[in-house]
């Protein structure tokens, strides 16, 4: 199907974005809150804080991956248990003006919760949920998207992006769900040209150019799994302090813990945000810890990202966001410790070699 640009004005597009609040829907945007831009549930377009770059303080993963849920609920009635299934909202959903690195983080979800037996409060979230991408038009000095196979302009995960450009947007449609996200309100507007569409290109150069950081090399993936025991470790996590800020602000994390909260009539099985890079992440009911340091805790954390991919996965679950670079208040950069493990495994290599 040949997909439609148009050139908007950014009266157009904020009139375009309050007409799907009007139509009912819950949309998600990048809001102003307390000195911070988070993503926040929307009832009219005003409050909603679209520009040509930057990022939110996190992900918009929590609108399909709750940081908290019941999964099931329980009563006793005599002699029998009733269980019920939790509501799941049948309101659709657009998730507005993510960028790039936060829709590819959704795919990496999508893997998880939707491969094999598919999560049904995660696959009837997203079955829910449209996804309109805000490409950039400059990197923060933490992105490195690039890095990672992907790209300020990117359209993995995306079912409409907004283009920046010097005197408004462009909006482009990608699938169907784009498409029926528009409906008639494109009535009015300007078709792009096919010059216009051509300014992604000249974008994502400017872009890339701002990205200093070398890529990741897909090879490494092996490299660091043969390498887990490599005594560089230690040193290159040595500073983590376990806050796992990372795990939380992260586009692609997805691990949690389960609890069950109930008194002697009723309860609920609920499953939260966890990160593997808490203690207690793996502490066993024997007393016995499997990674019992900060440092494997930390490498369990960089090889789930760039190593121990799932079955016929080609790509990394890191997304280059950089948030946790941004954020990490021991000033870790995955990326370096990516790099600097590799290196250290390849030349242990070469040397035992010798």
């Amino acid at each position: 199907m040949n997909r439609t640009a148009w050139k908007l004005t950014e009266t157009q597009m904020r009139e375009w974005l309050q007409g799907l609040v009007d139509a009912g829907s819950s949309v998600v945007a990048p809001v102003e809150e307390d000195g911070l831009t988070l993503f926040s549930p929307i009832a009219a377009a005003q409050p909603a804080h679209l520009e040509a770059s930057g990022k939110t303080q996190w992900s918009p993963k929590e609108f399909l991956f709750p940081r908290s849920e019941a999964l099931y609920r329980y009563s006793l009635k005599g002699d029998t248990v009733e269980i019920r299934d939790p509501e799941v909202a049948e309101t659709q959903q657009v998730l507005f003006g993510i960028r790039c690195c936060d829709a590819a983080g959704l795919m990496r979800l999508d893997e998880i919760f939707l491969s094999g037996t598919k999560d049904p409060l995660y696959a009837a979230r997203r079955a829910a949920t449209t996804v309109v991408t805000a490409a950039c038009a400059a990197a923060d000095a933490e992105c490195f998207c690039t890095a990672v196979g992907g790209s300020p302009v990117a359209t993995e995960g995306s079912d409409a992006q907004l283009v920046p450009l010097a005197d408004g947007w462009m909006l482009r449609v990608l699938t169907d769900k784009g498409e029926a996200l528009v409906g008639e309100a494109s009535g009015s507007w300007t078709e792009a040209a096919p010059d216009d569409i051509a300014r992604i290109d000249g974008l994502e150069k400017i872009v890339t150019e701002q990205i200093t950081r070398n890529p990741i090399q897909r090879e490494w993936s092996r490299v660091l799994e043969e390498g887990f025991e490599n005594a560089s470790w230690d040193q290159l996590a040595q500073h983590c302090l376990g806050c796992s800020i990372c795990a939380y602000v992260c586009p692609s994390c997805s691990c949690f813990d389960m609890n069950h909260e109930a008194d002697a009539w009723c309860g609920e099985q609920c499953r939260s945000w966890d990160a593997c890079t808490f203690g207690l992440f793996t502490h066993h009911a024997s007393g016995h810890n499997p990674r019992s340091t900060r440092q494997q805790r930390y490498r369990q954390r960089v090889l789930h990202k760039f190593s121990f991919a799932g079955e016929g996965e080609d790509h990394f679950r890191c997304v280059g966001c950089g948030r946790c670079i941004a954020l990490c208040p021991a000033g870790l950069d995955i990326g370096e410790i990516v790099t600097a493990a590799a290196t250290a495994i390849q030349e242990e290599g070469a040397d035992a070699a010798r």
